[in-house]
């Protein structure tokens, strides 16, 4: 699962677009589409992708292309021509260095030559020797020296599988869900549209198991056949053969016999024919005459049921041992804005079956949103800030792919992150935010706005983040870190001003190290820290009797309510400033 996230206008759904480009092999570019501040000569435009975890299925499909990493790398081209706009894939193939083991001269081998060089003990020693028996001897000798060779990675010149149309299904099967803000045409059961394709594609899998449509297919065939037969094979006569016989007396005078033959359907077409979705909420009317939100609901909760179905299906054939298809097994959605008319509640339950269906085998999901339902902090390495500050440059990519919980403790700052999200459900909205501020608990998270309104300071593109603890604000400073966030740390020293009040159990040196790490970790983004001596009861004056008496956020809130601003002690207020400016 991808999680694309960033300001409007960036480049999330171009890249999208990107990724239709490359995987729906009836897409095509237009001119507007290449890149603006290109080199006069630099009529091209192409995408790159590479494929990981590939089926067996895929690895025997694309076996001329498959790397020694076990990876497919395709890039598809699109070149301004004088005709228009030429379209091309190509593949990336692994070689050997030595010219002996590079497929292209297998065939130019002679039994003489072969006997020269380290292939001879790895051919028929008799019959024929033909160009696939030395490709086998290359392949065996690659794989058994591996570690000994060195190789070279270049793209092929001729087409993708020597073919100069790739075929649909030999690639990764791609939807894109675009956000929509007319779903009338695009929820109709077409096979133009997303809705259309998905339903053809459940339907198709549905006719290789359900054996009613296999049997309705039969006696289709059988009709058809028997509507092709003509009386001189049956002993009798059909309204066809008349029909013919009847056009034929028409046209004597040219000496020609006329043969009517009739097709037999895709079965499947039936249901793109013929369908009609309705949604019945009290009033039962056609799917395009609800609200959006419902429409784009039906949507969701079609891929939901797919994903189940699928689940289910994987179980069958691990059981069954049946053979893969014949095409790609996988299958990738992309979502903008899937937020759109969807209330929270329902939000969130599409995130869970979006990550279910990201979580089946060979499917993978691209979400482009600007909802932090959709965000979730555990999954760090899932999310992708795309910003573009200069159009010349073009949108540039911030993600995280390594392990940012480091050290002995791993397990427990693990788990301490992990509770922080009951702490703030909300924690995700540090990706979408101008500045971020780390704070320890929620009476700085509630009050720090609240002080803002009332000094005239306050910015709404400004989160503040309660990180359940102090000692929870390294684990989302090494987040921030790592996605070049901009933030402030905000926490109480816990030191007493006198050092002699150290109860001596070791808390002011656990204390003192805390406080260096936090430090360390902000100069590293270059952040600010300000420290609260000895903690935030004593900067605000808040009394701890009534913190104690209230709850601490409640009673910070009941003093600073009745205070006029000039009374609001100047430390604090300098800290509110420097949280909004």
């Amino acid at each position: 699962m991808v999680i694309l996230l960033g300001p409007n206008n960036h480049g999330k759904s171009n890249l999208l677009s990107a990724l239709e480009f490359g995987l729906s092999t009836s897409s095509k570019p237009v001119e507007q589409d290449f890149f603006a501040y290109r080199d006069s000569n630099d009529n091209e435009l192409w995408i790159e992708m590479t494929f990981h975890e590939l089926t067996e299925q895929e690895k025997n499909t694309f076996k001329r292309y498959v790397l020694f990493d076990d990876t497919v790398c395709i890039r598809k081209t699109a070149r301004l021509t004088t005709n228009g706009i030429e379209v091309t894939y190509n593949g990336y193939i692994e070689q050997p260095n030595e010219e002996w083991l590079q497929v292209e001269k297998a065939g130019n081998y002679t039994r003489e030559q072969i006997s020269k060089i380290p292939l001879k003990d790895l051919v028929p020693q008799t019959g024929r020797l033909t160009k696939e028996k030395i490709e086998d001897a290359q392949k065996r000798y690659i794989q058994a020296h591996k570690g000994e060779l060195t190789f070279k990675r270049t793209l092929e010149q001729g087409p993708l599988l020597g073919q100069k149309n790739v075929a649909g299904g030999i690639l990764p099967e791609f939807y894109l869900i675009p956000a929509v803000r007319d779903l009338t045409d695009e929820i109709k059961v077409k096979a133009t549209t997303t809705f259309g394709r998905l339903l053809n594609r459940a339907v198709s899998e549905m006719a290789e198991r359900d054996p009613r449509f296999v049997e309705a297919r039969k006696q289709l065939k059988e009709i058809i056949a028997s509507l092709n037969t003509r009386d001189a094979e049956i002993g009798h006569s059909n309204q066809l053969a008349e029909l013919e016989k009847s056009i034929e007396e028409e046209l004597q005078s040219w000496g020609v016999k006329v043969n009517i033959e009739v097709a037999p359907p895709e079965l499947e077409r039936l249901f793109e024919l013929g369908t009609d979705i309705h949604l019945d909420d009290g009033v039962k009317t056609s799917a395009d005459r609800k609200g959006h939100g419902l429409q784009r609901a039906m949507m969701f909760a079609f891929l939901r049921v797919w994903a189940k179905v699928l689940q289910s299906d994987r179980k069958m054939v691990s059981e069954a041992h049946v053979m893969p298809r014949k095409q790609s097994d996988s299958v990738i959605f992309a979502m903008e804005e899937p937020e759109l008319f969807l209330h929270p509640h329902a939000q969130r339950k599409l995130s869970i079956s979006l990550r279910e269906i990201a979580e089946t085998p060979e499917h993978q999901v691209f979400v482009c949103t600007h909802s932090t339902h959709f965000v979730n902090l555990e999954h760090y390495r899932e999310i992708a800030i795309i910003t573009k500050e200069d159009p010349r440059k073009g949108s540039c990519v911030r993600q995280c792919t390594c392990e940012l919980f480091e050290g002995d403790d791993l397990a427990e700052r693990k788990k301490r992150f992990h509770m922080a999200r009951w702490i703030n459900p909300d924690r995700g909205e540090m990706f979408f935010a101008k500045r971020v501020v780390f704070v320890e608990g929620e009476t700085e998270k509630v009050i720090f706005p609240f002080l803002g309104e009332k000094l005239g300071v306050f910015d709404s593109d400004v989160s503040i983040i309660d990180c359940g603890s102090k000692y929870n604000l390294p684990l989302y400073m090494k987040i921030a870190n790592a996605f070049e966030i901009s933030y402030l740390v905000i926490h109480d020293s816990d030191l007493p001003s006198n050092p002699l009040l150290d109860d001596g159990d070791g808390n002011r040196r656990k204390e003192i190290e805390l406080n260096e790490e936090i430090a360390k970790l902000a100069r590293e983004q270059g952040a600010q820290v300000e420290k609260l001596s000895p903690d935030f009861e004593g900067v605000s004056g808040v009394p701890r009797s009534q913190g104690e008496k209230k709850g601490k956020a409640l009673a910070a809130l009941d003093h600073f309510d009745s205070l006029a601003t000039s009374q609001i002690p100047t430390r604090l207020q300098d800290i509110v400033k420097k949280v909004y400016q």
